[in-house]
């Protein structure tokens, strides 16, 4: 939900970033909407598996079971958004800053478009020639192996974030350069002063 989410105030940013110069459309558009994304998916789930009574109705005649239907949801905003960035980009004067951060977005959603992808697009392709050609069609490395790679996409996403979004590396590495200043401290020699352990004389 939340990289769908994502998908959508994409749109926003390029399109209409005067929306976020304003404070209660900042936060209308930007943190209310990633609060109830954050939330609502651990919420629902919870009250789905642990709260709600339901019995499973098993049908035995389909090879897979089903995956719910908003996992592809995302997909559909990301498609619209490369669609409109390239109508809108032969119609409207080229800004080159403006030209500069929609290349940098488009760069990042493709680069986690490809994430999701490359771990589900194997399962994809055997699940379909299961269905319309062999039914057996190299079964065992599909249930050995492809079934595992989604749960990579969970552990590579916040790397690939990382890696897209040049702001919030250079932002993670100030982060623990200071923490790393702060634990260890050094200080300059000029700073230290030596007492003298020898006893004054009176005169």
């Amino acid at each position: 939900m939340l990289v769908c989410w994502a998908s959508i105030e994409r749109h926003i940013i390029i399109f209409s970033q005067s929306i976020f110069q304003i404070r209660w459309k900042r936060i209308a558009f930007h943190y209310v909407p990633l609060s109830i994304a954050i939330f609502y998916t651990p919420t629902w789930c919870v009250a789905v598996i642990f709260i709600y009574n339901y019995v499973n109705d098993w049908n035995f005649y389909e090879l897979l079971c089903t995956t719910p239907c908003f996992y592809g949801n995302k997909i559909l905003a990301n498609i619209l958004l490369l669609i409109r960035v390239t109508y809108r980009s032969t119609r409207i004067r080229h800004n080159a800053e403006r030209t500069k951060n929609n290349l940098i977005m488009t760069i990042q959603l493709l680069t986690i478009s490809a994430l999701f992808l490359v771990f589900r697009l194997p399962i994809a392709v055997t699940g379909l020639i299961q269905q319309f050609f062999d039914a057996t069609f190299i079964i065992d490395i599909q249930f050995n192996i492809f079934f595992y790679l989604i749960y990579l996409i969970q552990l590579f996403l916040s790397l690939v974030c990382l890696v897209s979004l040049p702001e919030l590396k250079k932002t993670t590495d100030m982060t623990i350069i200071r923490y790393w200043r702060h634990r260890n401290p050094i200080s300059d020699v000029a700073d230290f002063h030596v007492a003298s352990f020898m006893p004054a004389i009176n005169k």
